[in-house]
């Protein structure tokens, strides 16, 4: 089910691992199908199931100061669900929603999500609720207060540790 959820940059839509729901935000979003979707997993174990990271990498993302999301490539192991583009995910980038949503919201959720800004692609982010409703009215929400940070970063590792920025938003 697609919803509008408070992240800690903007509100955020999320929607179930399948593909109704996947096309479905491509659709409400006019969203490009060139340009995959944010994959949200519930804390930073659940990382290990996508992705292979070293505890430096780890202990590095849990200290992170800003919103963050990591770009990494996917696992042999984990399997994609069919109807996702096994070359256009085979780097995929990541959320934990133990670092991004309200415990009280992550609580209610099914791991993983598929995550993307609540707006339409190429406009503003929803940093309110109202916003996001005014977009999406009829779409399902929660609330979370105002998410008025930047969007996150994105980034990826060198095999050095060092930060590859894809987006660098923070200061």
């Amino acid at each position: 089910m697609i919803q509008i959820l408070p992240t800690d940059t903007c509100y955020g839509l999320s929607w179930d691992f399948n593909k109704e729901d996947y096309l479905g935000i491509y659709s409400l979003k006019g969203r490009d199908f060139s340009r995959p979707l944010a994959f949200l997993v519930r804390d930073f174990d659940d990382l290990d199931n996508y992705i292979n990271l070293s505890k430096e990498q780890k202990e590095y993302l849990r200290n992170y100061p800003h919103p963050w999301s990591i770009l990494w490539v996917r696992k042999d192991t984990y399997t994609l669900p069919s109807f996702l583009n096994q070359e256009q995910y085979s780097k995929i980038s990541l959320r934990v929603a133990k670092k991004c949503i309200l415990e009280s919201v992550s609580n209610t959720l099914v791991f993983p999500l598929f995550l993307t800004s609540a707006n339409i692609s190429g406009q503003s982010e929803s940093s309110t609720l109202a916003m996001a409703q005014n977009i999406f009215p009829g779409v399902v929400w929660q609330d979370g207060g105002l998410c008025n940070n930047p969007p996150s970063d994105i980034f990826s590792f060198w095999e050095s540790n060092e930060l590859i920025f894809l987006r660098k938003n923070s200061q």
